[in-house]
């Protein structure tokens, strides 16, 4: 099916060309390919105008942007964390925002695993030891990393991503100690040998943490000096989710002064820019927010940010609301 007046979308994302001919057979597309730059303020803002729908990766659609697009009736998000987008005040505008759960738990899972592993057996130091000729025996001190085997685990945010971090952390030999602000079913805790604890009972008991929850108001700043300084000076924090999670600034200090062991991040309170001091310290990971850049994961993400849009235009019912609209 057809629609006989063709909708402006403007495509805000990488898009294979296959991708960008089948929705050229619909609508009127205008495409920035974000793997040139990210748009945003005016530059943004001229492009999206008169636009019908957006199809968005990384760039803020906020209440000024929404005002100045009187057509705009679709926002279809490439990632399942939608806080680049003023999904309230869509919703008042009668605007129906989308994103795209599920089909990027297995890469950000791995990811996970990937980021916990580096930072505890040193992967980062190690690699810069024998590029830099630093590398001249194997000394038997070399580099004396953390164990998994019977550690603590403790998930930020057990939803679908959390609990595919819990099936591969169990093969490792940890134990998975979670918080949430729903607690999991009796099964599906059984099935991962996981328990239930407030934040702070985590925080004290775990020696491995990964942050997995959602951005909102309740948890920016989630992690402050406060909560550090209930960490155990062996333990070891990932951030995969969002950077405003972690107040930066006191994780500086909680690594300054040794409150924890070390850090692996792939999300930054200010991203894309950082306190440069991260980068100086060698118990630190970083990574450029490529929880999901696995090129199964990543081309998938773009085809059903595209099938969304179809959705809503040639049906109606889209597969992935983000918000309901009356």
């Amino acid at each position: 099916m057809e629609v006989k007046y063709k909708p402006k979308i403007f495509v805000h994302s990488w898009l294979s060309d296959d991708l960008l001919l089948k929705l050229k057979k619909n609508f009127n597309i205008d495409h920035h390919d974000t793997k040139d730059s990210i748009l945003a303020g005016k530059d943004l803002l001229d492009r999206v105008l008169d636009a019908d729908g957006i199809l968005v990766q990384s760039s803020l659609i906020d209440k000024k942007l929404i005002e100045s697009c009187p057509n705009l009736k679709v926002v279809s998000n490439v990632g399942v964390g939608f806080d680049n987008i003023d999904v309230e005040f869509c919703t008042k505008r009668g605007i129906q925002v989308t994103n795209t759960p599920g089909i990027l738990n297995d890469a950000v899972a791995d990811m996970s695993m990937a980021l916990l592993l580096a930072v505890a057996r040193r992967v980062p130091e190690g690699d810069k030891l024998v590029r830099t000729g630093g590398f001249k025996a194997n000394f038997y001190h070399i580099l004396w990393g953390a164990d998994l085997k019977g550690e603590n685990l403790g998930i930020i945010g057990m939803g679908s991503i959390g609990q595919e971090v819990a099936k591969r952390a169990l093969p490792f030999g940890l134990n998975i100690k979670y918080h949430n602000r729903n607690r999991l079913s009796e099964n599906i805790e059984n099935s991962l040998n996981a328990e239930w604890m407030s934040l702070i009972e985590l925080l004290q008991s775990c020696r491995f943490i990964i942050i997995l929850c959602p951005l909102t108001n309740e948890t920016k700043h989630l992690i402050t000096i406060k909560e550090f300084q209930a960490m155990n000076n062996n333990s070891f924090l990932v951030n995969i989710a969002r950077g405003p999670i972690v107040k930066e600034s006191d994780l500086i200090i909680a690594l300054e002064k040794k409150l924890i062991s070390g850090c692996a991040l792939d999300v930054y309170e200010f991203e894309p820019d950082y306190d440069i001091k991260l980068a100086k310290m060698d118990n630190v990971v970083l990574a450029p927010h490529a929880g999901s850049a696995s090129v199964k994961t990543r081309k998938g993400m773009v085809e059903l940010a595209k099938k969304n849009i179809e959705e809503f235009f040639l049906s109606k019912d889209v597969s992935n609301p983000v918000n309901t609209l009356n």
